[in-house]
Order: C-alpha cells, then structure tokens, then sequence
C-alpha cells in the first residue's frame, strides 16, 4: 500500500530545527538575488515550507521581504515573533492549496516540493515561474525516483523530468547526489537534486 506522505509528523520535525545552521541553498540564493538587488532595488522573496523560520529570518535580514508559507500551523508563534521584527509576512496553508504568489526576485523552497502530489505539483510550479521575475532566482531542492521515499504520494522526478521543469530557465547549479544516510524518521536511501536557476 502506498505511504502518504501527509502521515509524516512535521510538527516535530520543524521544532527541532531551531538551532541548525541556514542551508546552504538558502546562502547561495540569497547571494545571487543580491546581485539583482543592487542594481533593481531591495527585493520580494517567497519561501515555500518555511517550518520554523530559519531560511526565513537569513533573507529578511539579508535586505529581502519575505513571504512565508508552510501548511504546519505549530510554526505559528515562531513565524509570528520572527513578523514583529522582520519584514516577514506568513500564511499557514497546503502549499497545494496555494492559487496565486506574490511577484517574486526569489522563490525558495527547501526541501519540502517533493511532498506536493501530482498533478498539485505541477499547477503549484506553474505559478511559481508565472510569480517569478525577470533575472529572479528560483532555488529548490526536489528529490528523484530513486529516493526511498519514491514509493510515496509526493513527486519523485528522473533527471530527464527535472530538467524538463527548468525548460527556459538559465540553470546556474544543478547537484544531484544519492546516498545512505538518515532521515529525521531513521535510515534512509537519499536521492536528491539541488538546483538554482534564473529567470532571463
């Protein structure tokens, strides 16, 4: 029988991320969109899945307006002392639910794309490029069919499907990497593509 990845308790997984360090797609995202910024002006950002507000807070600090979205409603609190301070703007719902994102230098989403269902994933990435701006940077980590969790509802891509995702964008990083590690849930089989790509 099919797992759902729905099943998945992110409400402990998110509350445990308070101490990690900014990832490292996060970091090199924010470099590049402040090569845009210079010269267009401080920028918008939208980060899908923010969990606790980690990413979050590193863009907005970084001179970027911040539009959070993560369907986890205990990140509430966190996300809102995270908007008292910051110019960060939350929503709590299914990122499948999402219909419209605001115009966007940056769209981040770390780690979290994979759990969308299809054909959810694809209408969600629709407006993710229709959202993003010229000379925008979108950066995702999206996971491929060879990854343990494959056998779930989520959205496992070959390397065929994955670029054709980017078809008109300038790929500027592609990482794909596959290895036994673990998973907050245990020992797992990783598949994972790392891209950063540029809107002409």
């Amino acid at each position: 029988m099919q797992r759902c990845s729905s099943d998945r308790d992110f409400s402990a997984y998110n509350a445990a991320q308070q101490a990690r360090p900014v990832r490292l797609l996060a970091r090199r995202a924010v470099e590049l969109a402040a090569e845009r910024s210079r010269t267009d002006g401080s920028g918008t950002a939208v980060e899908l899945g923010c969990g606790i507000g980690v990413e979050a807070r590193f863009l907005a600090e970084n001179g970027l307006t911040v539009h959070t979205v993560d369907a986890d409603a205990s990140v509430e609190p966190a996300m809102a002392a995270l908007s008292a301070d910051l110019p960060v703007h939350h929503r709590t719902t299914e990122l499948a639910q999402l219909r419209e994102l605001p115009p966007a230098d940056l769209i981040l989403s770390c780690a979290t794309l994979p759990f969308v269902q299809q054909p959810a994933f694809d209408a969600l990435w629709s407006r993710m490029r229709y959202s993003l701006l010229p000379r925008g940077v979108l950066a995702v980590d999206l996971f491929g069919d060879r990854d343990d969790w494959a056998d779930t509802d989520g959205t496992y891509l070959s390397r065929s499907a994955l670029e054709a995702l980017f078809d008109g964008l300038e790929i500027i990083e592609l990482t794909e990497e596959e290895r036994d590690g673990r998973s907050f849930d245990g020992r797992k089989h990783w598949h994972t593509f790392r891209v950063i790509a540029r809107r002409p």
